[in-house]
């Protein structure tokens, strides 16, 4: 940082170089600050900082006090907006009382709601990228988590009240004094700290338990109010398992650590405004995550479709840092801290897993884990099974609305099988595996399609386009109840019961097996009782359900080709 004064005023020129700065929230700053200038130009805001360079490593920017003024003003605006309650705060009488009528359950409600006029950040960046502006639910969810968790207690957001009432933000006067101080003191070879807030670097304290200071050089602390520009966020949700509902949990941050600064900053502001704007409820569909590593790979999805319109590496980061923050009463806590490095080959796995974005959210956690541990795709699916009600795996009359799990089974054989008929058969593990999948596959189908038909009283050698609509309705009744039978049955078996039960029972409708299907299958309830046990409590996920066509007859899934057939 050097210094330069004229007569009219004192301009300081602060140099940043990648390779300097401490962290990737440092480095996502510097990142974010370079976006925030683009935005000022863009719109036409010619009062803030002037950026004289930047390239992959380094830039460099020419402040005065007037334009560090304009620069924190327009990043700290904030705004009084209308905000309607259902409950009265209980401190502050409500401005208006209205009665509004509401969609609960499929039925109309009428409820009173209370306005207020509440405070809000305006995030003028993000407004300016969006392309419905402050309506759009990215900005609604970027400002619901600047809310949320980085400045979730209202003793931080002084500057944005400051803002709401015309005045203009108060540190920069000191942050002036600090970044003088600090070039003076640069060409003694002395630094300038100062402490730095929670609010502005995540996991940070003023000072901790032990009264120790966190600080930071006052050019680089400069930073971190930027870096939320360069930070995708998104939303965990789980599924709770006694009213099977969502349970959204907080917010998920994603903050890279840029390698290429000048890649990084237009893979950025193109991130921003090419987000899809579907909605889930009030939230932007495709924030919803299941995973926090899913936050990060859905980030580098979206930068490696900019490369070159497909799958591609980007070069313009070193790895992602995620932390899932959730405000639990008055305090902000860190869920989980990740840190993913990108792979070409995970990153094409991921595009193939990635699929349409429907896939049930069970199914699509346990296949993004696998997928990241390196493990098939089905391990540790018994877990889910012990921690969820059978009806989320086997449909019935109390499976949640929505997606159904085994749907998304299904395609998974189904994936599995092609490539069984696309590829001839080795000796090596992997084959082996995937003529695992089809065997159990098969031989549960043969077991569920058999038992529901007796249960049924339906001719084994009728067909389903032959069914009457009496038929198909008996059929569809008992389908579910012999798929949870046997899955009960296994879910209670351990090791050698397993087999008894797999030879006894699934293998006993009349289901011939080859030597080689034989053998493979004998081994591995020999050695590998527990895989078959989740394989087959899969397939029978996959096939507990029936959907009429018009004529009655049973509709397969287009994806479940005549390769799975008995």
């Amino acid at each position: 940082m050097s210094a330069t004064q004229t007569p009219e005023e004192q301009s300081l020129l602060l140099q940043y170089n990648l390779t300097d700065l401490p962290t990737a929230q440092h480095k996502a700053g510097l990142a974010g600050l370079l976006l925030h200038l683009r935005s000022l130009e863009a719109r036409h805001l010619t009062a803030g900082p002037v950026l004289e360079r930047a390239d992959a490593l380094e830039a460099s920017i020419r402040i005065s006090r007037d334009s560090l003024q304009c620069l924190f003003d327009d990043l700290y605006a904030g705004a009084l907006e209308d905000n309607r309650v259902r409950s009265k705060y209980p401190s502050k009488a409500p401005l208006a009382e209205k009665t509004d009528a509401v969609q609960r359950n499929g039925k109309e409600e009428q409820v009173k709601l209370f306005l207020y006029k509440d405070l809000r950040p305006q995030c003028e960046v993000i407004a300016h990228w969006r392309p419905q502006g402050k309506q759009d639910p990215w900005f609604r969810l970027w400002q619901g988590m600047l809310w949320g968790v980085l400045r979730a207690q209202p003793k931080t957001r002084g500057e944005y009240q400051n803002r709401a009432d015309g005045q203009p933000v108060g540190f920069t006067e000191r942050l002036w004094r600090s970044l003088t101080k600090a070039e003076a003191g640069r060409a003694k070879g002395k630094f300038v700290v100062e402490s730095i807030a929670g609010s502005l670097f995540i996991g940070a304290q003023d000072k901790n338990a032990e009264r120790v200071g966190f600080e930071g050089h006052v050019e680089h602390n400069l930073l971190l109010h930027f870096w939320p520009w360069a930070a995708p966020v998104f939303v965990p949700r789980v599924i709770d398992p006694r009213k099977g509902t969502w349970d959204y949990q907080g917010f998920l941050l994603a903050i890279p650590e840029v390698a290429d600064l000048q890649t990084f900053v237009e893979d950025m502001e193109f991130y921003w405004k090419s987000l899809d704007a579907e909605k889930v409820g009030y939230r932007p569909a495709s924030a919803l995550v299941d995973l926090p590593e899913e936050g990060g790979l859905e980030f580098l999805y979206h930068l490696a479709q900019r490369r070159i319109g497909k799958s591609h590496l980007t070069d313009s980061l070193h790895a992602v840092e995620l932390y899932h923050q959730h405000k639990q009463g008055n305090n902000v806590r860190q869920l989980a801290a990740e840190k993913l490095v990108p792979r070409a080959e995970l990153l094409a796995d991921y595009e193939r897993v990635r699929g349409d974005g429907k896939k049930h959210p069970l199914f699509k956690r346990l296949q993004l884990r696998n997928l990241l541990d390196g493990r098939p795709w089905y391990s540790g699916a018994f877990d889910l099974f012990e921690c969820f009600p059978s009806e989320y795996f086997v449909h019935g009359p109390k499976t949640p609305r929505g997606r159904f799990f085994g749907t998304d089974v299904r395609r998974q054989f189904s994936a599995t099988i092609a490539d069984i008929c696309d590829e001839e058969l080795s000796m090596f593990d992997e084959d082996r595996d995937k003529a695992l999948q089809s065997l159990i596959y098969r031989v549960v189908r043969n077991y569920v399609e058999k038992r529901t038909r007796d249960r049924a009283g339906i001719n084994s050698g009728k067909d389903f386009h032959q069914f009457v609509p009496a038929e198909f309705a008996r059929y569809r009744d008992a389908k579910p109840k012999v798929a949870s039978n046997a899955f009960l049955a296994l879910r209670a078996r351990r090791a050698q019961d397993v087999a008894e039960y797999f030879t006894g029972t699934l293998c006993a409708q009349g289901f011939h097996l080859k030597e080689s299907d034989f053998l493979l299958l004998a081994d591995r309830l020999l050695n590998e009782p527990e895989q078959v046990k989740t394989l087959a409590m899969l397939a029978l996920s996959a096939h507990s359900w029936s959907a009429q066509g018009d004529n009655g007859s049973e509709t397969k899934p287009k994806d479940d080709t005549s390769a799975v057939s008995a």
